[in-house]
């Protein structure tokens, strides 16, 4: 499915606006913020310029005593629940400080600008482990295809601890980490990237979602399935091709909906962290042996089901799940080496851990991901993950696998009369739709800026 395009023009727009008025009070704002945050005596003495990533732009705050800070605003237009991911990464921040071995930035202090929200913490050094392996010469830029199997395989290594460092931590149920009185709780929904991006580039009204945690996985993977539902009813532009392709969209839901109430049920916990956009670019680095100093970019992090932990990775490419081939087949065919390699590198991790007694033989990861390609668990919680890829994901890996061959019709007779009566009901919005080429406007711009 692809993003709504008047979507994309009017968050263009609000990024565009936001900016302005973010560099018209900058480099006064970040240089005050860092210093109340701080405290202290000590001066400003630099300002960098700006980093736009993804989500966030960032500049780094340089203080007399050679201290320094980054200073991160989430950006309106492309982050579509700013306060709410900020409040989310900072406390993970905290607990991962707190609980883990991991290299994470301490958390220096958050609040609000006339803009938005931000957050201030201290900077790591290092350079981001995607851009040691990176060609900058190839358009776009991307892994120099020439790299040693020896650097991947540093490269997966550092990955791998942190994989394992992030997984140990346990809960007994799925959302987003809060401290309360000294105690750290799942009292948040689970805030994802997938529900950014659906509200982002599909226009899904922000208020659709739910607010509440899951005690067990087949509640949460029914409320993904719903999720992609309310997708396909909601995003107005861009979203189907014709009748048949309506359709065609509308089974693929309803029948994924049904593998994760076959597949689940009431499975229980223990449930892990578990960060939707962890990635060699979210990892830092030094020297030869790619030492690990620093992990970064915890917005979109938050308490799920096993399954995505023991879920082998996406990133072994060093590329996005967008940018993918179309055909997924082919995706494989390069993805699989990669994934034996991989899985190598992890076991000799996992097994180095149990030897120092700071992991033990349960807390395994490899034997899962292995597994997970076998069983199709790897294309089944991808495709509860990525709305705008779920389906080629589905008719590709998942459709045959649970309902054996079979033509739509056949697939048609699998719903209830219920469901295919709505089904005829949808068909006929989405065709007034395509022709009428408008976009909902769910938010006033007051409200844009305070979500």
């Amino acid at each position: 499915m692809e993003w709504d395009h008047l979507s994309e023009e009017y968050n263009d727009r609000l990024f565009a606006g936001w900016l302005r008025l973010l560099f018209q009070e900058s480099p006064a704002l970040p240089s005050r913020l860092a210093s109340q945050h701080r405290g202290g005596t000590t001066q400003v003495t630099d300002v960098s310029e700006f980093t736009t990533g993804a989500y966030n732009i960032c500049c780094t705050v340089s203080f007399d005593d050679g201290f320094r800070a980054l200073v991160r605003f989430p950006i309106l237009g492309r982050s579509r629940f700013r306060t709410e991911k900020t409040l989310n990464e900072a406390s993970v921040m905290k607990f991962l400080c707190q609980h883990t071995t991991l290299p994470v930035p301490r958390l220096l202090g958050m609040g609000r600008w006339g803009g938005g929200p931000y957050l201030i913490m201290t900077f790591l050094e290092g350079t981001l482990l995607s851009k040691r392996l990176r060609n900058p010469t190839l358009d776009p830029p991307r892994v120099d295809p020439n790299v040693s199997d020896a650097d991947i395989e540093l490269a997966y290594r550092g990955m791998a601890q942190v994989m394992l460092e992030l997984s140990k931590p346990t809960f007994s149920s799925i959302g987003a980490l809060r401290e309360e009185s000294g105690a750290w709780k799942v009292i948040q929904r689970p805030l994802s990237l997938n529900m950014n991006e659906l509200v982002r580039a599909g226009n899904l009204p922000p208020a659709i979602f739910g607010d509440k945690t899951f005690g067990t996985a087949g509640e949460y993977f029914q409320e993904l399935a719903t999720q992609q539902l309310l997708h396909l009813q909601y995003q107005r532009n861009d979203v189907v091709e014709d009748e048949q392709d309506c359709r065609k969209k509308y089974l693929a839901r309803y029948l994924f909906r049904k593998i994760a109430r076959d597949l689940y049920q009431d499975q229980p916990g223990p449930f892990h962290l578990y960060c939707d956009d962890l990635r060699p670019s979210n990892v830092l680095v030094s020297g030869p042996e790619f030492t690990t100093t620093g992990v970064i970019d915890w917005e979109f992090t938050y308490v799920a089901p096993a399954e995505f932990t023991y879920t082998a990775p996406w990133w072994l490419l060093f590329e996005s799940p967008e940018a993918w081939e179309a055909d997924l087949n082919a995706f494989l065919l390069r993805y699989t080496p990669r994934l034996q390699l991989f899985l190598g590198v992890l076991r000799s991790c996992e097994t180095e851990q149990i030897q120092k007694g700071t992991m033990t033989e349960s807390q395994r990861l490899s034997d899962h991901m292995a597994q997970s390609m076998d069983n199709g668990r790897f294309w089944f919680c991808l495709a509860a993950r990525k709305s705008f890829m779920f389906d080629d994901i589905y008719w590709t890996f998942l459709d045959q696998r649970y309902f054996g061959p079979g033509s739509l019709e056949d697939r048609l007779c699998l719903l209830s009369q219920e469901e295919r009566d709505e089904l005829e009901t949808l068909v006929s919005v989405k065709m007034q739709q395509v022709s009428e080429k408008r976009l909902d406007e769910h938010l006033s711009i007051d409200d844009v800026i305070d979500l």
